[in-house]
């Protein structure tokens, strides 16, 4: 029989029973709590908490989302985390940017076909419309299909909420959506969440990098810069297979003409490596990076590497449902710091 262990949420001032083969964030979901979180598999950072007592054991996550010093200042992912000991825990800030988090109806009023592996949904909602960050996502719900998070692609503020779906082979949620889905059908969305969020305050240069649905939310975050009339220079690099692939190119020059300092680069293939190892004066710069997991590690990685503050890398991996069954694998022990 599993072992158990009482872990007290502070921010809730709750105690939740959690398995020793359970993560913190899955037994606070299971409970209902709202728990932040993002990817779910140790790659954002968006669950990222103070282990205020006890032990836990970390499943593997990359160092972009947990550093070895953040273990030793006594950080932990609630994703990854599975207790080893009676803990206490407490998540930093919110992963809402401030903003309220809603679960509400919609519908669809509008889907079209840019290529033939991506759907582009045009959802209202009931009431008054959502309030979020550019950059942010939200979690979908449509009938008889399990939920996924799907970044919103336009400007906070307006009536509709527009979100890019890649069909993925196997895919119970995509491939509804690719076949099945219709104008007129019901949608229950449930959000804002995640940390990646437009940086409005920041004055150095933005370095966007998007890799195929991964635009959704660097477009949110062009189009908020365009309309707070951002001055610094602005590089977005759009990674896609082929030339077939792109899409919302029409959106990308309009922002370009009310953009100051705006560079598009779409990058086929295998090419983003050099045009990230050719950025050079990344000290005071700022980066937004979506699109799948191994993008998303290799362009801040590149970044980084060339004098990129960690600390202003704002990442959003795309996860199927098999890249979160296939992340929990052995983990490191971490303890409470003193």
């Amino acid at each position: 029989m599993t072992e158990s262990y009482s872990v007290h949420i502070a921010n809730l001032a709750t105690d939740l029973t959690v398995a020793a083969d359970t993560t913190v964030l899955k037994a606070a979901q299971a409970a209902g709590h709202p728990y932040p979180y993002g990817c779910q598999v140790g790659r954002c950072g968006a669950c990222k908490s103070r282990l205020l007592a006890g032990e836990v054991e970390l499943l593997p996550h990359t160092p972009f989302a947990l550093t070895a010093a953040d273990r030793e200042r006594g950080f932990v992912l609630a994703c990854r985390a599975q207790p080893r000991s009676d803990c206490s825990i407490a998540w930093l800030g919110s992963d809402t940017a401030g903003h309220p988090l809603r679960e509400v109806s919609g519908r669809v009023v509008s889907l079209q076909r840019p290529t033939p592996d991506v759907s582009l949904l045009q959802i209202t909602l009931e009431g008054e419309p959502l309030a979020f960050s550019a950059g942010q996502f939200a979690e979908l719900s449509f009938a008889g299909c399990p939920p996924r998070n799907y970044s919103m692609a336009n400007e906070p503020g307006e009536p509709l909420l527009e979100f890019h779906i890649r069909h993925v082979e196997g895919g119970a949620t995509s491939s509804h959506v690719a076949a099945r889905l219709r104008e007129g059908d019901g949608v229950l969305l449930r959000g804002p969440m995640g940390d990646a969020h437009l940086r409005a305050r920041r004055t150095g240069l933005i370095v966007a990098v998007a890799g195929g649905t991964g635009l959704a939310p660097i477009l949110s975050i062009l189009h908020r810069a365009a309309r707070l009339q951002l001055q610094q220079p602005i590089r977005l690099y759009n990674a896609a297979r082929s030339a077939e692939s792109l899409y919302r190119e029409n959106a990308i020059a309009e922002l370009a003409s009310r953009l100051t300092d705006f560079v598009y680069q779409p990058v086929l293939g295998d090419g983003l490596g050099a045009h990230l190892e050719a950025l050079d004066g990344l000290q005071n710069a700022t980066a937004y990076v979506a699109g799948s997991p191994g993008l998303v590690d290799f362009a801040v990685a590149a970044m980084t590497s060339r004098g990129l503050d960690p600390a202003h890398a704002y990442a959003d991996a795309f996860f199927t449902a098999s890249d979160q069954a296939d992340a929990d694998l052995s983990g490191v022990s971490v303890p409470a710091s003193s």
